[in-house]
């Protein structure tokens, strides 16, 4: 019997018969619980999002023709193997049949904008797979290297984060112990993934079991709304598993002169529709190394985007079902085979005590002329023994990683984690949820090494660098903003300051304020970065705090939640039915809540919290921000809101007994 059961959350519990009806129930359940959500990231898929946005959508639907998301996601879904093609096409069975009984208020409230043009098709999950991960590489902060560059040489290299210009792109934390250092005598695998925080919720809550006993799984895991199974955090039971982004640098940009011709080998032009406006014709070039993105004919001049998934017409869908029917560390590792953008770690351990951090994904080789001459192989991989453990946080976490990349996050957050791991004793889910959640500032030694003795006021002296509401926290951000806005106006930095020339789509990359955030302790440590002294610049910016004539204000109350609805995304009016709520943590502590310069609001931070025990999955622990629901009216829509803010994070329900049937299912 196949059934569809909920948790006091309102988590969907999908207990299907078969494969198919997993998928089925799925697919229904994520249609009843985020239809907008679902309709705005197909038409972002299609590219079709002018077509009931109107203009405002015109930006990003003539990125997504030109680099091609809807057409390489048909092509990944043609080389699938059979089952999995089946796997998709229940699922996009049960999105169609559940959205055929969901309501919105955003297509069909009092407001609304109408029923979304289209319909979805088996294809469709890896189209708004890729519009999740396409700007998650390196490309964009690519662009800005390259402004940085032009306009600053050699100096370039101080916007740095760790060893080369750094992406903005978010990241993450993943750590697994060994039995060792647990209550339970078996591994446990904790994390939280840090990306720009949405409403609702990029990431959603689901157990996913299948009865037929040819082919038995129960998983519980996150999933992106929109795709089948699990991709990235899991328990399988016998296994579970997470991630973070590797940082490695698997697109390129290569510039091409269009005047001749010479390189473009097919060339298209598509029709946009505009609601309420005529249609807008875009043209879409293709090279033998990938779609032009930018530039184009009329400019004479294009930017040709290479990535793993134009190269290999493939997006690690073929990873979806082994995933769920892993039952040990080596079952996760031949999935993660199959995986191919982003390039990610994979934190993963079992309950035969195994602990394992591998990479998964495709990293190009090139060539002294930066061509791609085949794929990295092997991949760093490092395992853990009972006593040991593996953390990552987006660092360069050994010597093997220099095959990724040139530059990763700086260690913060990943020696922080070490630390706390070793300071604490055996560890259950509840404690592994608690280092999550530590706030310690340890980015922010280099700015308050150059505070002069006599401008460091009393509430610096007993601050343990926790960004909370005291004094120290509240002092310590209001110079810090000081002396970003003061390099921020170096004469020669005026270039930067401008809009990315590229259009709105890319000006969070090229934001100045948040590339200086981001390397503060690389440019404070230098001797006169971009002809200034630090030391001076810090004087003066504690001396306009202490002579402001008031007490700076608590961090967390000028640093809220503030996630980002799709409406506001492309700069339309939204009500917002999410608050704004304080927040602790900052940019570079475990608690990852971004700090925007110039703002009062966090935009980016961990948009999930799990904690996996092997010995008991019902010990374990996960969280959202907000919570399972996109609906306003539901008591679901923000009801784990309070955990996630204060850092902690709800019990697995794996009990049947403990759920509720949802009778509305089919």
């Amino acid at each position: 019997m196949s059934v569809l059961l909920r948790d006091e959350w309102g988590i969907p519990h999908v207990r299907g018969a078969s494969l198919a009806e997993v998928a089925r129930l799925q697919g229904w359940s994520t249609a009843r619980d985020r239809a907008w959500q679902l309709e705005i990231e197909r038409l972002r898929g299609e590219g079709r999002t002018a077509e009931l946005l109107g203009p405002a959508g015109l930006e990003w639907d003539a990125f997504a023709r030109r680099a091609r998301l809807a057409a390489v996601a048909q092509t990944a879904y043609a080389r699938l193997d059979e089952e999995t093609q089946e796997f998709l096409t229940a699922y996009v069975e049960g999105v169609r049949s559940g959205l055929e009984g969901a309501s919105c208020p955003e297509l069909d409230g009092a407001d609304g904008l109408g029923p979304a043009p289209g319909t979805w098709q088996p294809w469709t999950p890896l189209a708004v797979f890729w519009v999740q991960q396409i700007l998650f590489g390196s490309f964009p902060s690519k662009l800005f290297g390259a402004r940085a560059a032009r306009v600053l040489g050699t100096d370039a290299e101080l916007f740095r984060t760790e060893g080369l210009t750094g992406g903005l792109s978010g990241g993450s934390n993943a750590y697994a112990v060994g039995g060792g250092r647990t209550r339970s005598g078996l591994p446990l695998v904790a994390g939280d993934p840090h990306r720009v925080f949405e409403a609702p919720n990029v990431y959603l809550q689901v157990r996913l079991a299948c009865t037929d006993p040819d082919d038995a799984f129960d998983v519980v895991g996150m999933t992106f709304p929109g795709v089948p199974g699990v991709q990235h955090f899991a328990h399988a039971g016998q296994v579970a598993w997470g991630i973070t982004n590797a940082m490695a640098d698997y697109q390129d940009l290569y510039r091409v002169d269009l005047r001749s011709g010479r390189d473009v080998v097919r060339r298209s032009v598509e029709t946009v529709l505009v609601r309420e406006q005529e249609p807008v014709e875009v043209e879409v070039l293709e090279t033998d190394r990938g779609p032009v993105v930018l530039g184009g004919s009329d400019e004479g001049w294009g930017e040709v985007l290479r990535s793993p998934g134009h190269e290999l017409g493939d997006l690690g869908f073929g990873a979806l079902l082994p995933l769920l029917r892993a039952r040990s560390v080596a079952d996760v590792e031949a999935a993660v085979e199959h995986w191919v953008e982003p390039v990610n770690n994979w934190v993963i351990a079992d309950v035969a005590g195994d602990v394992v951090h591998t990479v998964g994904g495709r990293v190009p080789r090139r060539d002294e002329a930066g061509e791609w001459t085949g794929w990295v192989d092997p991949l760093p991989r490092r395992t853990a023994s009972a006593d040991g453990s593996v953390v990552t946080a987006n660092d360069r976490c050994m010597p093997e990683f220099d095959v990724l990349a040139a530059g990763f996050a700086p260690p913060f957050r990943a020696h922080r984690i070490a630390q706390l791991l070793d300071e604490a004793g055996p560890l259950d889910a509840e404690q592994a949820v608690a280092v999550l959640a530590d706030t310690t500032q340890t980015a922010g030694k280099p700015l308050l090494a150059l505070v002069p003795a006599d401008l460091r006021p009393p509430a610096l002296a007993g601050w343990d660098g926790a960004m909370d509401g005291s004094p120290g926290a509240a002092w310590y951000a209001a110079v810090r903003a000081e002396v970003v806005d003061r390099i921020c106006a170096a004469p020669v930095l005026a270039p930067l300051r401008e809009p990315s020339e590229h259009g709105p789509l890319y000006e969070p990359w090229f934001s100045l304020s948040a590339r200086v955030a981001g390397a503060l302790h690389i440019i404070l440590a230098a001797e006169k970065p971009f002809g200034l002294d630090p030391r001076a610049l810090v004087a003066e910016a504690a001396k306009a705090v202490r002579d402001a004539g008031s007490e700076p204000t608590p961090w967390p109350e000028g640093h809220c939640f503030w996630p980002l609805h799709a409406l506001e995304q492309f700069d339309l009016p939204h009500t917002r039915t999410v608050p704004a709520t304080p927040l602790s943590g900052d940019t570079d502590t475990v608690r990852c809540n971004a700090w925007i310069p110039g703002t009062t609001v966090s935009v980016r931070g961990s948009v999930a919290r799990y904690a996996w025990d092997l010995a008991d999955r019902d010990d374990s622990r996960w969280v959202v921000p907000l919570g399972v629901s996109g609906s306003p009216d539901s008591p679901h829509h923000i009801d784990q809101h309070d955990a996630w803010a204060r850092g902690g994070a709800i019990r697995v329900v794996t009990d049947w007994s403990l759920l509720t049937e949802e009778k509305t299912c089919p």
